[in-house]
């Protein structure tokens, strides 16, 4: 398959941490809601209509794991173009490529184990959200320190 040479280095530099500020703000937002009283219900917005903190959790589940398949899938198309342009780098993506297998094998762990409990356990669900968050951060970090430089795009600083 032909690598597409339209792509432009430091826009898609720039739309990755655009992206990665998006995903940090959901999860963010899935964590601050956990601790609120009443669960997920204002971060999602529920009313307390009966719908369980599971309940919710799944939905903002998918909804974070779809964003971050699409994330990972716009990457990975271009990956072949940053190997053509920029052959030192090749052993980075080759390890992001296999972030991004255990990344989302590390969510359809999660999104099973939510979806099997009877959300009883918040501190359980916390924990085990907090393990995959561990790992997408790593891989988020790793990113912006190795690709971004790559790409003419200047990484973050620490607070980012």
């Amino acid at each position: 398959m032909p690598v597409p040479q339209h792509i432009d280095s430091q826009a898609a530099g720039r739309q990755l941490l655009v992206g990665h500020r998006e995903l940090r703000a959901q999860l963010a937002a899935l964590r601050a809601a956990l601790d609120e009283e009443g669960g997920l219900a204002a971060a999602v917005g529920g009313n307390g209509d009966g719908v369980s903190l599971v309940q919710q959790l799944r939905v903002r589940c998918l909804e974070y794991c779809l964003g971050l398949h699409h994330h990972h899938t716009m990457e990975d198309g271009a990956f072949p173009v940053f190997e053509q342009r920029y052959p030192e780098i090749a052993p980075v993506i080759e390890r992001l490529r296999e972030e991004h297998r255990q990344v989302a094998a590390g969510l359809d762990r999660l999104t099973k184990l939510v979806e099997s409990d009877d959300g009883q356990d918040v501190n359980w669900l916390r924990g085990e959200l907090e393990r995959t968050v561990a790992g997408i951060e790593e891989h988020f970090v790793y990113e912006e320190t190795y690709l971004l430089p790559a790409l003419g795009v200047t990484p973050p600083g620490p607070t980012s």
